[in-house]
């Protein structure tokens, strides 16, 4: 009855315009995603606590897709290649647990490639990092780091039923968590996940769209590098 009050008599008044547009000048929704990817992850999850993995966090607030999320009351996993960059997840985000550890196919030791600290370029792809070193005259190092697979660690931190949220941003190292992700053991609502190419139609060729596909996760938005895959049996009740 409300609601059918303010559609018939509420919104034609031209004051209700000028609220709207002051509401929206001065409360809006605030991203800290690199292209406002965490703007749809705040619809999708709207009124909503959960739990989220971050694979190749990066950074606790910079760029983050899980930064809004955290602020929300949401705790998780993050896991990055670079030292310096678990040291500012252990001080902004109390309430996850970070590791320096690389996420992969498989277990044991892998050399990751690292320009300088917090980078976004620093990978565990040597190809990866030989094309940007030429492309921006810059040199990297090499250091040699312990990796796991995405399925050891909802093993070990027994979180099957847990996950809302599956962030994957490995430069160049996708299909290779991809593959030491068992999605019959565990089951993301959500996956945002970079796949570069340069018409959203490419997509669909990829590698990693088809692992996804033949898992049961359907693509839904694309924000430039990041793809946005629901799992089937989930519902979106929010959109």
């Amino acid at each position: 009855m409300i609601k059918n009050f303010k559609e018939k008599y509420v919104k034609n008044l031209f004051f209700y315009h000028i609220y709207r547009f002051v509401k929206y000048k001065f409360s809006f929704f605030k991203s800290y995603g690199a292209t406002g990817e965490d703007v749809l992850l705040n619809k999708i999850f709207k009124n909503h606590k959960g739990f989220y993995i971050d694979v190749g966090a990066l950074h606790p607030i910079n760029g983050s897709l899980t930064h809004n999320l955290y602020k929300k009351g949401w705790s998780g996993l993050n896991f990055d290649i670079d030292e310096k960059n678990i040291k500012f997840f252990k001080l902004f985000r109390r309430r996850d647990s970070s590791f320096r550890m690389a996420i992969s196919s498989s277990k044991g030791k892998v050399n990751s490639y690292i320009f300088t600290s917090g980078s976004g370029l620093n990978t565990l792809e040597r190809s990866w990092a030989e094309k940007w070193s030429k492309l921006i005259d810059k040199d990297y190092f090499v250091q040699k780091l312990n990796k796991t697979t995405l399925t050891s660690v909802v093993k070990k931190f027994k979180i099957q039923n847990r996950i809302d949220l599956l962030n994957i941003d490995v430069e160049g190292h996708e299909i290779e968590v991809l593959n030491g992700s068992d999605f019959k053991l565990f089951r993301p609502k959500i996956i945002t996940i970079e796949i570069h190419v340069k018409k959203t139609e490419d997509i669909f060729k990829t590698r990693i769209f088809k692992i996804l596909h033949k898992n049961k996760y359907e693509l839904i938005s694309h924000y430039y590098h990041t793809c946005f895959f629901k799992a089937v049996e989930f519902e979106i009740e929010t959109l």
